[in-house]
């Protein structure tokens, strides 16, 4: 087995925790035992739930600082006593500490980007610049979870090669029809014509303010619309407030943290995403996977996912366009069906579970051949 030491930032609800949980799900089938460092004060019951299920131990180590001395000991003795063959990190504090933890302990270390964008404000930019040098002086392998978050970053490792492996997701158990229809009941009251649905954190980067605009803007062509809005964050009042104040409290569901999303996407007819920037976002491949036509904003990899044949991107922060577009698939329902069935077979080809853990096998058996040639010279 190859033990691997999965390090992250926290592990709250969100893209990469979701990977985490994939992953732990499959790693035994490939001769993979992982075991995840969680670097934040708590962590979502679901995602933790999720992960130790399938027997991987969990461990968090939380500190005053990022520059704490004592975790950074914690981290190198552990590698060390674990016999952890390969250590796998996660967004910016984890990419950081692991590597440099990883190094000294004389252990390869891959460390993962998950977005085009790097932090604003002074502090977070100088962070992003340690990153930087972590990465360029002691990462092994870099890895970016798609082409266009590669090409974001690779200014900032010169002479280094950016690895792609993009996201992996579950296919989704069926959803009976009588289970669906419940639950468009339950969610969205009497017979909606479309329900589209979004689901992610509630922050800037999503565009949300955007999304209820323009949803505003459909809303007055179709009064039988529903927007599903599934998630929690720093925004969440923010965008209440606005669908109170555009008086669309019986049209938008604000459906906070859930944890049935594969049954709510089926009970949907619409995926929107209006994300000011992105990486490749996990909800949208899920979505796919749900047989969900796609309309989103062309950020970070998603125009290189989402073809014409299964659904309609828009540029960012235009909720014209983006109501122009759901306008467009709401009132075509054949139209719908044809995407919805092109988009699951695309997520099948490219991003199931299967071809992404063989991605990673294969990338971690390349990291373990070059650093025992390494070791030997």
């Amino acid at each position: 087995m190859t033990r691997v030491a999965i390090v992250i930032d926290s592990l709250q609800t969100g893209g990469a925790q979701k990977l985490i949980t994939a992953f732990t799900s499959q790693s035994s089938k490939y001769g993979i035992e992982p075991v995840v460092i969680n670097l934040g004060k708590t962590g979502s019951t679901a995602i933790l739930d999720a992960i130790e299920v399938h027997g991987a131990k969990v461990f968090t180590i939380t500190a005053g600082s990022l520059f704490s001395l004592s975790r950074l000991r914690w981290l190198v003795q552990f590698f060390r006593d674990s016999h952890i063959d390969i250590v796998h990190a996660h967004l910016l504090y984890a990419n950081i500490l692991a590597s440099v933890a990883a190094s000294v302990a004389r252990i390869p270390v891959v460390c993962t980007l998950h977005s085009t964008h790097t932090e604003q404000g002074w502090r977070l930019r100088l962070l992003n610049a340690l990153e930087d040098i972590c990465l360029r002086k002691f990462a092994t392998r870099i890895l970016a979870v798609g082409q266009e978050v590669a090409a974001a970053h690779h200014g900032r490792y010169p002479g280094r090669v950016v690895d792609v492996i993009p996201n992996g997701i579950p296919e989704p158990e069926d959803v009976p029809d009588q289970t669906r229809e419940r639950l468009r009941s339950e969610l969205a009251g009497d017979k909606p014509d479309v329900i589209l649905i979004t689901v992610g954190r509630f922050e800037p980067s999503k565009g949300y303010h955007d999304m209820v605009e323009a949803f505003k803007l459909l809303q007055r062509k179709n009064r039988k619309l529903k927007l599903l809005m599934v998630g929690s964050g720093s925004l969440h009042e923010s965008i209440r407030s606005q669908v109170e104040t555009l008086e669309l409290g019986q049209s938008v569901i604000l459906a906070g943290e859930r944890h049935d999303i594969p049954q709510l996407l089926a009970s949907s007819d619409i995926f929107v995403s209006s994300s000011h920037r992105e990486g490749l976002p996990l909800s949208l491949l899920e979505a796919m996977m749900a047989a969900l036509p796609i309309v989103a904003t062309s950020v970070g990899d998603i125009p290189n996912v989402v073809t014409e044949e299964m659904g309609i991107v828009v540029p960012p922060r235009q909720p014209a366009e983006l109501a122009a577009a759901l306008e467009e698939l709401a009132t075509s329902p054949e139209r719908r069906r044809e995407m919805g069935r092109a988009a699951k077979d695309r997520a099948r080809q490219e991003y199931s579970l299967d071809v992404w853990m063989q991605r990673y096998v294969r990338l971690y058996s390349d990291v373990l051949r070059s650093h025992k040639i390494r070791s030997i010279e």
